[in-house]
This record gives structure tokens, sequence and C-alpha cells, in this order.
């Protein structure tokens, strides 16, 4: 049975409804959301200062005391402190509702782990026979991992209540944005139900209605329609039909080519950022050292770490400075150098003029990496990386050479061609194997930032070696 257009209409202006309804809800959706994350970095906050700040001085004291035999441990008792504050970190790490809130009580709870083994090989050596090896475990050992903690719970408050006071002005905004949306909400749907029901209920029933039979159509094939009316505004509204039509069919192929892109990008730099098989082998390079008894060198091993991916999780920023940059590539070298002790070596030149400026962060690492395990490693001796950075013409550019295997002629015209981007499928089979894929997806980054006029330019002999440039905007 057919409806009359105007309870078709009066149908549809009951529709209206239900899409505010959704709208209103959803606001007070998020508004609650944002409200119980208030109240849970509150309640860290709360639970971090209890931390005793001067966990630092009571753990070197105590240690100090017992390494000089001026007290016992069990005197000292420095596993009380211990106790006290993995116990805190715990909570931390319990009220944390997502994994970048995980990151830093977890931390914590390894190195004061790694605080305690530390503190049982002093308790289980010889006081007097074991002084020297004990003082230096204690100077850098024991003092560096209480002021990696500290400074840990001090960054941790720090975020915790920056992320506070966003929530705040948030909260504030979600509220005036939901009172201001209701009002305009029932006035326009007053206002709507009046016009239309005028409107319609004079001569343009028909056109309105074939109209809406090819919209209905288009739901599932996007088709132009040919309606004819002697209404001007229908004509028009026709012809603008046919033209979103067309436009949209445009869109929709230009979207998908965008996406594709983007979320490719996009995938590997999250994969990059947290590399599961580099992860294994740092950590089982740090076991080993650990089982060596070379505790300096874990500790090194492990601060390099902490700093490589502190910057690499950098609260999902996309730009950093060139400083934390270099600072980032300089950890992952010093990690790779615990590896490659014989066959890597490295420098990095970078003109004091740039190290404040701003670039897409993580591009020199994929470079890096590919110069090390596809130039380096196959020289099996005598390897080096220079990393240099420099102004020319108004671009920055940041060189990564290296005097590896290098490649051919035809290996090199295919991964230029690969960078360049040319097409979608174009290359695929070889850009997304592990020689080509970190290339192709940094040069990708830089032209859906920056432009196409900036990128990668790759040098490169057979048995002298690579070098690639990355030319950026100064900014």
């Amino acid at each position: 049975m057919k409806n009359s257009i105007q309870n078709y209409v009066m149908k549809r202006l009951l529709i209206t409804f239900i899409p505010i309804l959704f709208i209103i809800i959803y606001l007070l959706f998020v508004l609650k959301w944002q409200n119980d994350k208030y109240i849970n970095i509150v309640k860290n906050l709360s639970i971090a200062t209890e931390f005793n700040f001067k966990f630092k001085e009571n753990i070197d004291h105590k240690m100090y005391r017992v390494v000089i035999g001026a007290d016992t441990i069990e005197n000292q008792n420095p596993y009380e402190d211990l106790d006290y504050a993995k116990n805190i970190f715990e909570k931390l790490l319990e009220y944390s509702d997502s994994n970048d809130d995980k990151n830093r009580p977890k931390g914590l709870i390894i190195l004061t782990d790694i605080l305690k083994k530390q503190i049982d090989n002093i308790a289980k050596s010889d006081i007097y026979k074991d002084y020297n090896k004990n003082m230096d475990s204690l100077e850098y050992d024991i003092r560096v991992t209480t002021e990696l903690i500290e400074d840990t719970v001090n960054d941790y408050i720090y975020e915790e209540t920056k992320e506070l006071n966003v929530l705040s002005i948030m909260l504030r905004d979600q509220m005036t944005a939901i009172f201001v949306a209701s009002i305009i909400s029932i006035f326009c749907i007053l206002y709507f139900t009046v016009f239309m029901y005028k409107k319609v209920s004079r001569h343009i029933a028909i056109p309105i209605e074939k109209l809406c039979n090819y919209t209905k159509r288009s739901e599932n094939d996007l088709l132009e329609n040919n309606l004819e009316s002697n209404i001007l505004e229908i004509d028009e509204l026709s012809e603008n039909f046919n033209d979103k039509i067309i436009r949209i069919k445009e869109l929709i192929e230009n979207i998908k080519i965008e996406q594709k892109n983007k979320k490719n990008t996009e995938l590997w730099l999250l994969q990059s950022q947290i590399n599961p098989h580099f992860l294994y082998n740092t950590l089982d390079t740090v076991v080993w050292m650990a089982e060596a008894g070379d505790s300096k060198k874990v500790v090194e091993m492990i601060t390099a770490l902490s700093s490589f991916l502190r910057i690499g999780l950098n609260n999902g920023r996309r730009f950093i400075q060139i400083r934390e940059e270099i600072r980032h590539i300089e950890s992952y070298l010093k990690i790779q150098k615990f590896r490659y002790e014989d066959i890597l070596e490295y420098s990095i030149e970078i003109e004091d003029s740039l190290y404040d400026m701003r670039i897409l962060k993580l591009l020199l690492q994929p470079i890096v990496e590919n110069a090390l395990y596809h130039g380096i490693k196959y020289k099996r001796s005598g390897g080096k990386i220079c990393i240099k950075g420099y102004i020319k013409n108004d671009r920055i550019i940041l060189s990564i050479m290296d005097n590896g295997i290098g490649m051919d002629s035809i290996k090199l015209a295919s991964l230029r061609s690969i960078i360049e981007g040319k097409s979608i499928e174009e290359n695929d089979k070889v850009r997304t194997s592990s020689e080509g894929f970190g290339i192709y997806n940094v040069a990708e980054r830089i032209r859906l930032y920056y432009g196409n006029e900036y990128g990668i330019i790759i040098e490169s002999e057979e048995g002298v070696g690579t070098n690639v440039m990355i030319e950026l905007p100064v900014e």
C-alpha cells in the first residue's frame, strides 16, 4: 500500500529524530568515557604520589653502608623499599587501561626486578674480598637503576598530569557541545517540520517521487538519472544528482588508492616501532651478557634499548626534532654494535643548526637497518655506516652511507622505481620484500606529508657501497 506524499514526509520527519537521538547518545557516551578516563588518571596520580621520592637516596645510602661493611644487609633491609615501590608500580599497571599507559609501569617493574638482582649479587658476595667489585656495582648498576626508576616515575606523573589537563578541557568543551547541539536540534526539527509540510503539500510530489526512486536504486548501483521536469529546482537537483554520482565514483577510486597507501605505510610504521625479531635478538643478547656477568654492558644495552623505545613510541607524535631522531638511531646502532661488534663501525656527523629542526619521525632507522642487513652484513668484516646531516639549497639532507656490497645497475634501477611509487600495483612483489619495503615506506611517508618534490635519492656501486640521501624541507 502506497503512502501519500504528506504521510511519507511525516514518516521521514520522525526518522530524523533517530539520528539526532543517536548523536546525543553518542555525545553522552563520549562524555562518560572521558569522565571515566579522567577519574582513572586521578586515581593513577594518587597512587603515583605514594612513591617515596627519597627512594634513590635511601637505597643508595643503605647499599653504600653494606658495601663498605658499616652494616649488614639484614639491618639495612633495602628489600622493604623495593617491595613498597614495586607494589605501587603493580597498582599503576593494574589501573592502566591501554597498552601505551601500561608501558611505563611495566618498565618500572622490570627495573625494580633488575635492582633486586643487583642487590642480591652484593648480598651474596664476600663484603671484604669483593669490595672493589661491589663498589663498581653500587656506582654503575644500583645508582644508575635507582636514578632510572626515579626519572621514570617523574615522567609518568608529568605525562598523566598533562593528559589530565587535556581531558579537563575536552570535558568542558564536550558539555558545551552537547548543550548547543541539543538546542540547535530542537529548533531545526521544529522549523523543518513546519516548512516541509507546507512545501511538499504543493505540486512537486511526482517529480520528487521519481527522483527518490533513482536515489533508492543508486544505493546499490551508482547510476545517473534521466528525470525530466518543468520545475527548475527539480531539474537542477537532477543535474546535481548526476554530477555527484560521477564525482562520487571518482572519489571512491581515489579514496581506495589513498587509503591503501596510508594503510600500508602506517601499518609498516607501527610494526617497525616494535619489531619483534629485533626485540627478541636484543633481549637474547642482554640475557647472554647477564649470564656472562658483564653487568656494565647489560646496563648500557638496556639503556640504549630504553632510549630507542622511548623515542619510537613517543605518544603517537608524527614529527620530532632531528636531535631526537639522531638519539633514536644512535641507540639503535649501539644495540646492533653489541651484536655485530666484529663487522660494524659507525659515525654520525650532524650540523649544529639542524638539531632543533623538526622532521617526520623514524626516517633514518629503516634505511640504516637496510644498510646493515643488506650491505654490511654480507661483507663480513670492515663494515662502516656514516650518517651525515647538513643543509643544501634550502633543503635538509640526511645521508646514510655504507661500504657494504652495494648493488648492480639492474637492482639499483628496480629499487629507484619502487621508491618513485609510480602506481599502487607496480612492483608489489619487490616493494613488499624485506629489502625494498622499508625504503619504499619512508619515501611514501615523505610524499604523503611533504609532497612529491621531496623524497629519497639512492646511489650505489656493486662492491663499493651505497649512499641513501633523504631530502626534506627546512622547518
